[in-house]
């Protein structure tokens, strides 16, 4: 069992109206790869994952997952902060530092049971919802938190407080999650939001 999480400053206005970001990438996939290759696969998908989100003004719990890492991966590589954990060692590291904040985490980062949906503003099409809708919690093997940006000051201040007091095995995710905070108050967009996307998949083996 494969095991894979991100934390990231995810700006959904941006990544939900990228679609010429994926449409050239693709493209550029296509010529690259054939029009099978996986990547083009992958961009297909995420652009088609765009399109019905944007339509629907909606996504579950396992959209958002991948709409959190089709920004990291492709819609603003790079552009971001982010932090990435991946296989055995990478979770082992963040079980452990999540287990060593004794008191409850900021539950709407990193959640624990259930489910919830919260709105977020995206401006897109004249005519439709100027909020999109979206799904945090656990479900399916996903796992998936959400502080939007009316909330991160309070990330930003539980983060702060808590690190002072926290063993050393939590103050490097205690950082990072008061760096992200910082960097979403800056950005100072409603759309801006700190997003935790992790989910378990079982491995493929190589042939």
């Amino acid at each position: 069992m494969g095991w894979r999480g991100l934390l990231r400053v995810v700006d959904f206005q941006e990544l939900l109206t990228a679609q010429p970001v994926l449409a050239a990438a693709l493209d550029k996939a296509q010529r690259s790869g054939g029009t099978k290759s996986p990547e083009a696969k992958a961009l297909r998908e995420g652009y088609q994952l765009l399109a019905k989100t944007l339509w629907t003004r909606r996504a579950s719990i396992e959209r958002v997952h991948d709409l959190a890492w089709l920004d990291h991966s492709v819609v603003s590589a790079g552009a971001r902060l982010g932090r990435v954990w991946e296989g055995e060692a990478g979770l082992e590291s963040f079980v452990s530092a999540e287990e060593a904040l004794q008191e409850d985490p900021f539950r709407e980062l990193l959640p624990k049971e259930s489910t919830e949906w919260i709105e977020i503003p995206v401006q897109a099409f004249s005519g439709i919802s100027p909020i999109v809708k979206l799904e945090r919690g656990v479900a399916g093997g996903y796992r998936v938190g959400i502080v939007p940006e009316p909330r991160v000051r309070a990330l930003y201040d539980w983060a702060s407080k808590m690190k002072f007091n926290a063993p050393a095995s939590v103050t490097s995710l205690l950082g990072e999650i008061e760096a992200l905070s910082a960097a979403a108050r800056r950005a100072g967009a409603p759309s801006v939001a700190i997003v935790f996307a992790a989910s378990s998949f079982e491995d493929v083996a190589a042939e």
